[in-house]
């Protein structure tokens, strides 16, 4: 490059950008920002989107644009807010607070078209940040089109840098943009299938940044499952095996998802029997086969064929993983607790995969004392009435099994309701709702029943998990949502071992209260109902909302949870699965190449012009090539025109007026009216034939 082409280069990069150039970067700042405004802090977020602002009105007067002064104390105040809100500049919220506001300031003092390029190419690092708070397919789309916005912006600033002047218009940026997107797309898919995957993502630091994670807590209280109803996120997925919607000998109505199990209380509060539900000790751990042998499960014998299926579970900061009773497969790096929790061996931070069998009918071998004993203890508020209830029961029942059904029978009857608004209980729950209110929702039921048992001398637990789920046709799995989060009993009856009780489903459904919430998040509960979609717009609604929760699935299953056990069963599909480490890391390198090679040769065959009025002129050329007339390489356009109408004085009313227009938009500036289309119209038009001999 020579020295006057270098001092071209730096007085363009040095020339202040353009008003729709200053504007372009300033609403590409605000639109992909805004996920990641969402959810960092209020204080933080309400100054970014003043110094965007301020960027964007300063295009209109710009007598707003700070001075150098003022931007180092706005500098200073953002810092001053980002350690004040995260009481740190490092981690994950505190670092991408502390990264956004730089940007935002960097455009607010961009005056250069240098500071344009520098502020897009930070704007790429801000879209990939915004991955680690969440990884929805309507995310990854919007982040898409936020970089090919920001690589049209630089194709402008590019391309003017080269020509002298910026592109004629958007259209063209846009275009240029995809087509380089449209280019790396090969390469980026050959690296997401052949990259060696890894067990964590690489950007899980576990740098302790708070995280607002809804679902299941390892304690229940009056309260706790009917905030958790009101929550319409996601928990996880279930695609089973077997034949779909549901495996024979399974409803709706008995898909039971086992999460923590309950123990002890103080007549308020229940917990599970150690101080923490992490790491109880197990009675199985996962294996190389993850099929333990029944022998070494804490039961007698199974009773119904295993039913296998996968789940795609949500994080949730906990270690439990959900599953039908009772696991005989477990995952792997997990293991099932004597009480039959499905724990994994780390908390579920991230989106996690993985799949399990359950055999539903089972018996246990016996009662442990220790599990006995804890599953009697009774608090200290045990009123009289309670006490006489239960006593009544048992002086009218010979066995444990009647007196479950005296319990499920006293529910049933009025006026006892299931509601989502139970009034305040007092200090003593149980007492207050099976005497006063008589209104509550599955825990108020779960927790009076477990009691009741236990008064009567029948070992119980309480159950949290979900209940239920709907099922997608399209993307053929099951939704569970955190609204269909459940609490029901389980009750020791001796020859059957742990059975099942929920004692929700003894309440008639005409005693549901039908709130607006009830009937628009109740969902598969045998106490839950809701308003069936079967109007035009209600099926019209629910087939949106399961398109949209197909693309969902299929993005987790095949993007968000391609594992390394998914990347090694495709390669053995082509031949390839003995391939391992540096074996991947040279099919990688291999695949890449050629990828690369293959455009690169590509574009070698394009033509070389990328001026529109050169392309239409040599295609001029190829037409007058094929009778014979080709421009020779040392003509101009004068002497090419001379030299056709000595051979073909025919053509001269054809060629006259391409040769004209040619020479106005290439030598004569001051006839810009004339446009590249009218020279490429005139060429479309233009057929040359030989003539007759």
């Amino acid at each position: 490059m020579s020295r006057r082409q270098l001092r071209h280069r730096d007085r363009y990069r040095n020339q202040p950008p353009d008003q729709w150039q200053r504007l372009a970067a300033t609403l590409l700042l605000g639109l992909g920002a805004a996920p990641l405004l969402l959810v960092l802090r209020l204080q933080v977020s309400l100054f970014i989107i003043g110094l965007v602002l301020i960027s964007g009105t300063a295009i209109r007067w710009p007598g707003l644009q700070p001075n150098r002064w003022v931007l180092i104390a706005l500098t200073l105040l953002g810092g001053l807010i980002v350690l004040d809100q995260y009481h740190s500049l490092v981690g994950q919220n505190a670092g991408s607070a502390l990264l956004l506001t730089m940007i935002a300031l960097k455009r607010l003092e961009s005056r250069t078209r240098r500071d344009l390029r520098i502020l897009l190419i930070a704007f790429g690092f801000l879209l990939v940040i915004q991955f680690l708070f969440g990884e929805s397919p309507w995310l990854a789309a919007w982040m898409l089109l936020m970089l090919v916005g920001a690589v049209a912006l630089l194709a402008d600033l590019s391309v003017a840098g080269r020509s002298g002047q910026r592109l004629t218009d958007w259209r063209a940026a846009g275009r240029l943009a995809l087509i380089l997107t449209a280019q790396a797309a090969p390469l980026a898919l050959v690296l997401f299938v052949l990259f060696p995957r890894l067990d964590a993502p690489l950007w899980d630091l576990q740098l302790g940044d708070e995280r607002a994670v809804t679902g299941l807590k390892d304690w229940l209280e009056p309260g706790s499952i009917t905030e958790l109803i009101l929550s319409g996120e996601d928990a996880f997925r279930v695609r089973f095996d077997q034949a779909q919607p549901l495996p024979q000998g399974l409803s709706i109505n008995s898909l039971y998802w086992r999460g923590p199990v309950l123990w002890r209380t103080d007549g308020q509060r229940w917990l599970p029997l150690d101080a923490s539900s992490a790491a109880p000790k197990p009675a199985l751990a996962s294996t190389a086969s993850n099929q333990p042998p029944v022998d070494h499960l804490p039961v007698r014998e199974l009773l119904s064929d295993p039913i296998s299926y996968s789940v795609v579970l949500e994080p949730t900061d906990q270690h439990w993983l959900f599953a039908l009773e009772l696991p005989t497969e477990l995952p792997e790096r997990s293991r099932l607790t004597p009480d039959f929790q499905l724990l994994a061996d780390e908390p579920v931070r991230d989106l996690r995969l993985y799949r399990a069998s359950s055999v539903i009918d089972y018996r246990m071998r016996r009662l442990s004392p220790a599990h006995k004993q804890a599953a009697l203890q009774l608090p200290p508020n045990i009123s009289a009435r309670t006490q006489a209830l239960v006593a009544d029961w048992q002086a009218r029942s010979d066995t444990a099994a009647q007196v479950v059904q005296q319990a499920l029978t006293f529910f049933s009857q009025p006026p006892f309701r299931y509601t989502l608004l139970p009034p305040a209980l007092g200090e003593n729950p149980t007492d207050a709702f099976l005497f006063e209110t008589q209104a509550g929702f599955c825990e108020h039921y779960a927790s009076s029943f477990v009691l009741l048992m236990r008064l009567a001398g029948i070992p119980s637990r309480i159950l949290l998990g979900y209940l239920g789920g709907e099922y997608n046709p399209l993307s053929d799995d099951y939704l569970i949502r955190q609204s269909d989060a459940h609490a029901w009993a389980e009750v020791w009856l001796e020859g059957r071992g742990w059975t099942r009780i929920d004692p929700t489903a003894a309440i008639d459904p005409a005693r549901v209260e039908r709130e607006l919430r009830v009937d628009t998040l109740g969902r598969s509960a045998p106490a839950r109902f809701r308003v069936e979609e079967t109007s035009a717009i209600g099926r019209l609604v629910r087939g949106a909302r399961f398109l949209a929760d197909a693309f969902d699935s299929g993005w987790k299953n095949w993007v968000l949870g391609f594992s390394s056990r998914d990347q090694f069963r495709l390669l053995d599909q082509f031949g390839l699965g003995a391939l391992r480490e540096y074996g991947l890391a040279l099919l990688m390198t291999i695949a890449g190449s050629a990828v690369m090679l293959g455009w690169a040769l590509a574009l070698a065959r394009q033509p070389r012009a990328s001026d529109p009025v050169q392309r239409c002129w040599q295609r001029f050329g190829r037409r007058l090539a094929g009778i014979g007339l080709g421009p020779a390489r040392h003509e101009g356009p004068l002497h090419y025109r001379q030299r056709i109408l000595s051979a073909r004085p025919d053509l001269k009313s054809s060629i006259d007026p391409i040769v004209d227009t040619y020479l106005d938009l290439r030598y004569r500036p001051s006839k810009g009216s004339e446009r590249p289309q009218q020279l490429c119209q005139q060429v479309r038009r233009f057929r040359p034939r030989q003539l007759r001999p």
